[in-house]
C-alpha cells in the first residue's frame, strides 16, 4: 500500500489555501529545487512529489476527493477538545503537530524532540550521541533552527565520530598541564577524518524534529569542514527546502536565509552567462563585419 502524502505539507501551505497560494508556493519551490541549487540524491523524486503536489491540489475534482483521503489520514476525525491544564495543553499541542513514524519522509536518521525552552539547559538524545546544550545553544536551536560546534566525546566518556558514527575509548595524554583540548585525536582512527568531533544541528520549528546534519559523513576528501582545533567551522550541512521528517517547507530561519542565497547566486550566474554570450555575439559581428568590409575592397 501506498504511503499517504500531505501535499498541502509538502507546499508548506494552509488547507483552505486558494489557488493563487497554491501556485506561488509550488513556483518557490520548484525554484528551490532547481538543478543549480539542489544537488541531493533524491532530487528526481522530490521534485515529482512536488508537481504531484500542484496538480492534485490545482484541479478542482482531484482537490476535492484528495481532500476526502486526506481527512481519513490526516485529520483521522479528531475534532473534539477536552478539558487539560495549560501544560497539559500545550504538550499535546506539540504532540499531535508531530507525524507518525510512518510519514518520515527520511528514515535515514535519528530524530529527537525535546522540549527547548529559553533559558534552561536541554538534552537532545540522537541514539549514537547525547548532547547537552546549555541556555544560550537551546536558544540558538530554537530561533535559528541551526545549532554548530564541537563535540568529541559521549555521556559514557567515549570519543565520537561525527563522519562515520565511530566511537573509541580515549588513550590517556601523556604528559603533565596539557589540556583536554590538544589532547584530542588528530583524526578519527577509522575514516581518518580531521574533523571527526564537528557537528551540526537542524531543528524544523514546525514538528519540533531535531537531527544532525548528515552531509559530513560524504566521502573524506569530498568536502573540508575545518580542523577540530580550529574557532571557525565550515557548515556541513545539506540544503532542505523540506523538513527530512514532516516534509513542510519554510521549515528552518536559517535554511530560509540560505536558500534565499543560493537562488540568488542561481541568477547572477544566469545574467553573467547572458551577458557572456550577448558579448561573444557582439564580437562575432564585428569579426564578421570586418571580414566582409576586408573582402569587399
Amino acid at each position: 500500500m501506498e504511503q499517504f502524502v500531505d501535499y498541502y505539507a509538502v507546499l508548506g501551505i494552509d488547507a483552505d489555501a486558494s489557488h493563487e497560494i497554491i501556485k506561488s508556493a509550488f513556483k518557490k519551490l520548484a525554484l528551490k529545487y532547481h538543478p543549480d541549487v539542489y544537488k541531493g540524491d533524491d532530487a528526481a523524486e522530490r521534485m515529482r512529489v512536488l508537481l504531484k503536489a500542484y496538480q492534485t491540489l490545482n484541479d478542482v475534482e482531484q482537490r476535492k476527493s484528495y481532500d476526502k483521503q486526506r481527512a481519513e489520514h490526516v485529520l483521522d476525525g479528531h475534532h473534539g477538545q477536552s478539558q487539560q491544564s495549560p501544560q497539559s495543553s500545550a504538550q499535546t499541542q506539540r504532540q499531535s503537530t508531530r507525524p507518525p513514524a510512518a510519514a518520515r519522509r527520511d528514515r535515514s536518521r535519528h530524530y529527537a524532540f525535546s522540549d527547548i525552552r529559553d533559558g534552561i539547559p536541554v538534552g537532545v538524545d540522537l541514539v549514537d550521541v547525547q548532547y547537552t546544550l546549555t541556555p544560550l545553544e537551546s536558544e540558538t536551536l530554537r530561533h535559528r533552527g541551526l545549532l554548530r560546534g564541537v563535540l568529541a566525546k559521549t555521556a559514557e566518556g567515549e570519543y565520537y565520530c561525527h563522519r562515520c558514527r565511530h566511537h573509541w575509548t580515549p588513550t590517556p595524554a601523556r604528559g603533565r598541564g596539557m589540556s583536554e583540548k590538544l589532547s584530542l585525536p588528530h583524526v578519527c582512527p577509522k575514516c581518518q577524518a580531521a574533523d571527526w568531533s564537528e557537528y551540526l544541528l537542524l531543528r524544523c520549528i514546525h514538528c519540533c524534529a531535531i537531527f544532525e546534519s548528515e552531509q559530513i559523513r560524504y566521502k573524506i576528501g569530498s568536502y573540508s569542514y575545518g580542523n577540530n582545533l580550529a574557532s571557525e567551522l565550515c557548515p556541513p550541512y545539506e540544503l532542505f527546502p523540506l523538513c527530512p521528517y514532516c516534509g513542510t517547507a519554510h521549515w528552518c530561519p536559517t535554511e530560509e536565509s540560505r536558500v534565499e542565497e543560493l537562488r540568488v547566486q542561481v541568477a547572477r550566474r544566469a545574467a553573467s552567462r547572458r551577458m557572456l554570450m550577448m558579448s561573444l555575439l557582439v564580437v562575432a559581428l564585428v569579426v564578421c563585419g570586418v571580414v566582409a568590409l576586408s573582402v569587399w575592397h
